[in-house]
Formats: structure tokens, sequence, C-alpha cells
């Protein structure tokens, strides 16, 4: 009976850090990718542009900073 609650103890700590590690390697990257295009959008807030983006989802974000991000490499204005 002990060799089963270790077996369960051992699988339930495993599966804790594998969920942790994804959570890190997937939403890390994803936060560093986010945070200078929250900044220009902070930044166009506080100029009074870009007013609409205040209360933006993740995935317009993500979305909107890959805009974002392709038009000031190629030195375009971005529209969104």
């Amino acid at each position: 009976m002990m060799v089963i609650f270790g077996v369960m103890l051992k699988v339930l700590v495993f599966a804790l850090c594998l969920g942790v590690g994804l959570a890190v390697l997937i939403f890390v990257p994803l936060a560093i990718y986010i945070i200078p295009y929250c900044l220009w959008v902070g930044f166009q807030n506080n100029v009074g542009k870009q007013k609409d983006k205040k209360g933006e989802s993740t995935s317009r974000m993500i979305r909107n900073a890959t805009v974002l991000y392709k038009a000031k490499l190629s030195g375009k204005e971005p529209i969104f």
C-alpha cells in the first residue's frame, strides 16, 4: 500500500515539475516578446494616440506586436 502512495507522489511531483518547466519555456519568451509592444502602447497613450489598444487580450497583443515589429524593421508606419 505504501508503494502505491510513493509512486503516486513521484508521478505528482514529476507532473508538477513538467508543468512548471513548460510554463517557463512558453510564457517567459512570450512576455519578453510582448514587453516592448506594451511599452510602446503606453507611450502612445501618454501622447494621446492608440487609445483603443489599452484593454487588449493577450492574443491580440501578440498579433499587434508582430505587426509593429514588422513595420519598424521595414521602416513603415504600423497599420493595425
